[in-house]
């Protein structure tokens, strides 16, 4: 072929990163023994950091779809972790709220979240952390940006 040798570069690099993270993370939540799969343990970790968020934004927090979401909600609501409410601006959609019972579960998830963080970033110095995570958010910010255009979606 006469194409030139491919060139990584930071898309593959944060693509490659962003699997390498997930599989990561996964082993270690089943490390850590919440209980709950991988997917319904991301699902409560999004729902502490979007407290009272309608169902329908959080799946696209996560990036799943939402019957997908709709089943990791029923096993955590099922478990009493979560529940969910009629959004008082919208009776028809749902607003999630975590109950006092997911705290033990989130400080464990918590806890394999700053593991593979800390294993992710051992050979980067701490005075390019900041940094990096500037850059990153930046990109993301950019991709977000396209998208609430209707670029894509």
């Amino acid at each position: 072929m006469g194409l030139p040798s491919p060139n990584v570069g930071v898309t593959m690099l944060v693509v490659d990163l962003a699997r390498l993270l997930r599989r990561r993370l996964d082993a270690e939540l089943t490390r850590v023994d919440t209980g709950l799969t991988a997917g319904e343990a991301r699902t409560l970790f999004y729902v502490w950091r979007n407290p009272g968020e309608r169902q329908a934004m959080l799946a696209d927090r996560m990036y799943v779809e939402p019957m997908t979401l709709v089943g990791y909600l029923d096993t955590l609501e099922k478990a009493g972790l979560i529940r969910r409410c009629p959004d008082p601006k919208d009776k028809r959609a749902k607003l999630i709220e975590l109950l006092p019972k997911a705290d033990p579960l989130l400080e464990r998830i918590n806890a394999a979240l700053q593991s593979v963080r800390a294993k992710a970033l051992e050979d980067v110095a701490p005075k390019d952390r900041k940094t990096l995570e500037a850059l990153l958010q930046t990109m993301k910010d950019s991709l977000l940006q396209e998208d609430s255009k209707g670029n894509h979606k």
